[in-house]
């Protein structure tokens, strides 16, 4: 879905919150705007201190529908990560986007919600059973696991490039690395020379979108719109 599919009360709600998150920026916590598509908010969340998962920068998404607020948006880690509330393939599983989800609550309750479970997991709402079982018989293994995925897969110099795919054993990611930053590369290069090639009236947008795109550029709390 695109920002062109969304009802005009929903992107009106969607700018007003991106708007607030610029203006007071969430500690620990990046966004990485996208004004062609305001229905896919990505984050970089910053590893917690004290936490298996310090010193990482981890890629998140929320992926709004039409009805939003009315209904909670999914959640996915793009960025490898090991911990028993995320699956394999980077699905999140928190109360907050179930059962207890309301129309008040927002973007930045959402993502302050995700950063909390790096620091608190919950065993009891597994998605990833290796991490819940490690977490619950052996603290010390599970920490293991979680501080390697991270350095493999979610250290500052790797984030842009290592994400999730259907195949989440930690054997041969190093190999793989080297490939994966070719292949961002690539895709970056392909990305910049379509956006060239675009006609002027492909590059219109609505006036609300670009209210979105100069609060962008204010670099108030954001990231720079770039492919990571």
């Amino acid at each position: 879905m695109s920002s062109e599919n969304l009802p005009p009360d929903v992107i009106k709600r969607i700018l007003r919150e991106l708007k607030e998150l610029s203006n007071s920026p969430m500690e620990g916590i990046s966004l990485v705007p996208c004004e062609e598509d305001l229905s896919n908010i990505d984050a970089i969340i910053h590893g917690p201190g004290g936490t298996p998962y310090e010193g990482g920068h981890f890629k998140a998404r929320l992926t709004l529908s039409s009805d939003f607020p009315r209904s909670p948006p999914k959640a996915n880690f793009i960025t490898k990560i090991f911990h028993p509330n995320v699956s394999k393939k980077g699905e999140i599983c928190v109360n907050t986007l179930k059962k207890d989800w309301s129309e008040d609550l927002g973007i930045k309750h959402i993502l302050l919600t995700i950063k909390c479970l790096l620091i608190v997991p919950n065993a009891e709402s597994s998605l990833n059973e290796d991490a819940s079982r490690l977490l619950l018989e052996n603290y010390d293994d599970y920490c293991k696991h979680a501080k390697m995925f991270t350095s493999i897969h979610a250290s500052k110099s790797l984030a842009p490039t290592t994400t999730i795919d259907s195949n989440d054993g930690a054997n041969n990611n190093n190999n793989n690395l080297s490939t994966e930053t070719s292949s961002s590369s690539s895709v970056t290069a392909a990305a910049k020379k379509k956006t060239v090639d675009k006609p002027d009236a492909a590059k219109a947008k609505k006036s609300s979108l670009k209210r979105f795109g100069d609060w962008v550029t204010s670099g108030n709390g954001f990231l720079p719109n770039t492919v990571i």
